[in-house]
């Protein structure tokens, strides 16, 4: 399990595209931001990496808390292991399907300038679905479903799977 969520974190934290769309404000003519993937702005990866780490930890989550976020305006994603369960077309105790969720919780700013949590959402499908990232086989979508979120937050956790074996 471990090398499992440590792949998906690896994945996750390399993808340029991914890390705009959680820091960079939604474009906005009238205050002349251009759109979060524009090529004009600063590639994150690219940062001192104390900064950089220190964003993907303020970005990032392994656990939900979201306690801190009253006071913020931000995009985070949740990352963490859900259930492990024997596969099905095997029935044994080595081989099993386990669950990866990502939880995605926008601030309204974010939502209302260009429905950012479906932005989310759709470069980690493009990530992960159908991709081999760790364990056997290619990882699935499950399904989706809302997440408690803060007030003025949006959320929606996305549930992914993907086989491995025990040891």
């Amino acid at each position: 399990m471990f090398d499992d969520i440590k792949k998906t974190f690896e994945v996750i934290w390399n993808d340029e595209e991914l890390h705009r769309l959680l820091h960079y404000l939604p474009k906005n003519r009238a205050l002349n931001i251009p759109d979060p993937l524009d090529p004009s702005l600063p590639n994150i990866l690219d940062m001192n990496p104390l900064e950089l780490y220190e964003l993907q930890d303020e970005l990032i989550k392994k656990t939900p808390k979201s306690d801190d976020l009253a006071d913020k305006k931000i995009c985070r994603l949740y990352i963490y292991l859900g259930n492990r369960m024997p596969a099905a077309h095997f029935r044994s105790f080595h081989t099993v399907t386990q669950e990866i969720h990502f939880d995605i919780i926008c601030h309204e700013d974010y939502e209302n300038g260009d429905f950012r949590s479906n932005r989310i959402a759709d470069r980690i499908n493009d990530l992960f679905a159908l991709n081999r990232i760790s364990g056997l086989g290619k990882t699935d979508y499950s399904r989706g479903n809302l997440v408690r979120v803060p007030a003025q937050y949006v959320g929606y956790g996305h549930v992914f799977e993907f086989g491995g074996t025990k040891s």
